[in-house]
């Protein structure tokens, strides 16, 4: 491996890149590449108006990697915050209603499933967010490195729908508790819309917003949550009764929980790439873990025992069967809370707020790595189209909830599973964990950065194993007709096995990597 790393020239070359402005041969003048958008004037066109909104803690910069003086953030318990914070909410809640509702597990079984998986595949995200740091860099872009920059776009469309896929789902659980507050006085679609129009207000103004919003915002929605656990106490118990499980039921779960957990890995580093190269890696690892899968874990298992005893409760079942989770929920609140049961269902629908503003600022950057001449947008104004977008999927999707996020999530699950392990490889085997190959200076040469064609194949050859192994509602593989859903293994697995040997073969014949 040696032969294949670059030369340390100081002890922190990412530093020196940055404030001396060093460039390689075949790579854009870091004049032109290497300012960052908050220190260029504002866009000429409402010039005014972007400084205004910049002294008021706007965040301007791009996705351009974050040079060393920059990195100043030191509240290393953001990352704790803005994630336990963002899964405090009907997000988990709804997505584990589907563990019970659609795979049809007993609760039993669903709460040792979800616990278990959940910190095991949120494992991945907890280690990668201790590059960002380090590397200055946000995810997509440290994606470059291995996707290369054209290569990259694909990866990056797909998590710029897996994000947004959270923020449909997210806003869809707000949407329906918010329309049972008061039945037929506001829709489901309508309840969208305000959701999502207040969580754009927060990505708009990027991450010091973000962060400082995240910090408190977990108070209401805990304790919503804990009046709702008190409300339902008593009828939890009525669970549907408990069946038989095939293998299948079990792998299902596996991959399901794969989209939830393992997708992280793919957007974690936008959180922490303002924090100091010295930042306490352990530190900042159990942050994320337990900020992700902690509240995620617990919640999922309230989803699945209220998704579970839906069937056995008249009134749960028809309030299910009418507005979904969050009718569920309504019904549960106002039934036995009367007007403050209706407050109560307030604080439950925006606890999601945190969810989607984190996911509309996530797909802001996004939207700039998969088109690259939005670059010259303000990174603000790309937060509204994300947001219209979320809004324009959320509405219809929400009229068939379950079968949405069960297909989603796995879908999105087994490419997840590929294409992490191609970055995990590529950053310890390839570049044995060392950020200054990272160089920052050509974050966005395209002739600098690998092809990216070595991570493409790998990604490609694993399908080959995933169809066949794969278990969904509109098609299921031969190989998971005898095994249950076996894609997600079969992702990681080959994605490994295919990286190697055709990424030496590259190095190898590009001379560097």
């Amino acid at each position: 491996m040696e032969d294949f790393t670059i030369q340390k020239e100081s002890k922190d070359p990412i530093a020196r890149d940055l404030e001396t402005g060093s460039s390689q041969e075949g790579t854009m003048e870091p004049s032109k590449e290497m300012i960052i958008r908050d220190d260029l004037e504002p866009p000429k066109i409402g010039a005014s108006f972007w400084e205004k909104l910049s002294f008021a803690g706007l965040e301007m910069r791009g996705a351009e990697p974050v040079p060393v003086e920059k990195r100043t953030d030191t509240q290393y318990i953001n990352v704790f915050t803005i994630f336990a914070t963002s899964m405090t909410s009907l997000l988990p809640i709804g997505i584990g209603s589907a563990v019970t509702v659609g795979y049809g597990l007993n609760l039993k079984a669903a709460a040792c499933m979800i616990v278990f998986i959940q910190f095991l595949f949120a494992l991945p995200a907890a280690y990668i967010m201790t590059i960002a740091p380090r590397t200055g860099m946000r995810q997509m872009i440290q994606s470059r490195y291995c996707f290369g920059k054209y290569c990259n776009m694909l990866t990056t469309l797909v998590v710029t729908l897996t994000v947004g896929g959270f923020g449909v789902t997210g806003s869809i659980n707000g949407g329906q508790c918010l329309a049972s507050v008061q039945p037929g006085t506001l829709s489901v679609g309508g309840a969208i819309s305000i959701i999502m129009v207040i969580s754009m207000l927060i990505g708009f103004m990027g991450y010091r917003v973000l962060h400082l919003f995240t910090r408190w915002a977990w108070i209401p929605s805990l304790f919503a949550i804990i009046v709702l656990i008190g409300a339902a106490g008593d009828q939890l118990s009525h669970q549907a009764p408990s069946r038989a499980h095939k293998a299948q039921e079990y792998m299902g779960i596996v991959a399901f929980a794969a989209g939830n957990m393992v997708t992280w890995s793919n957007v974690v580093g936008d959180y922490s790439c303002y924090m100091p190269p010295e930042a306490p890696r352990l530190r900042i690892a159990a942050y994320c873990l337990f900020g992700i899968a902690t509240p995620f874990s617990l919640l999922m298992v309230l989803g699945a025992a209220i998704g579970g005893a839906a069937s056995s409760v008249p009134a749960w079942s028809t309030a299910y069967a009418n507005a979904g989770i969050g009718g569920v929920i309504g019904t549960i609140l106002v039934d036995r809370l009367g007007g403050f049961g209706k407050f109560i269902l307030v604080l439950l629908g925006t606890s999601v707020l945190a969810t989607c503003a984190r996911d509309v600022y996530t797909v802001s950057f996004n939207l700039t790595v998969l088109v690259p001449v939005l670059r010259k947008v303000p990174r603000a104004l790309l937060a509204v189209v994300a947001t219209g977008a979320i809004i324009g999927v959320a509405i219809p999707a929400s009229k068939s909830f379950v079968a949405s996020v069960i297909s989603f999530l796995s879908i999105i699950g087994y490419y997840a599973g590929a294409s992490v392990t191609c970055f995990l490889t590529e950053w310890l085997y390839f570049r044995n964990a060392d950020p200054a190959s990272f160089d920052p200076t050509i974050w966005n040469d395209g002739r600098a950065l690998p092809s990216g064609l070595s991570a493409i194949a790998a990604v490609v050859i694993s399908w080959a194993f995933i169809i066949p192994s794969m278990d969904q509602t509109w098609y299921t593989g031969p190989i998971a007709k005898k095994t249950g859903d076996l894609g997600f293994e079969f992702a990681v697995v080959v994605a490994l096995l295919a990286y190697i040997p055709i990424r030496t073969l590259e190095i190898k014949m590009r001379g560097r990597l």
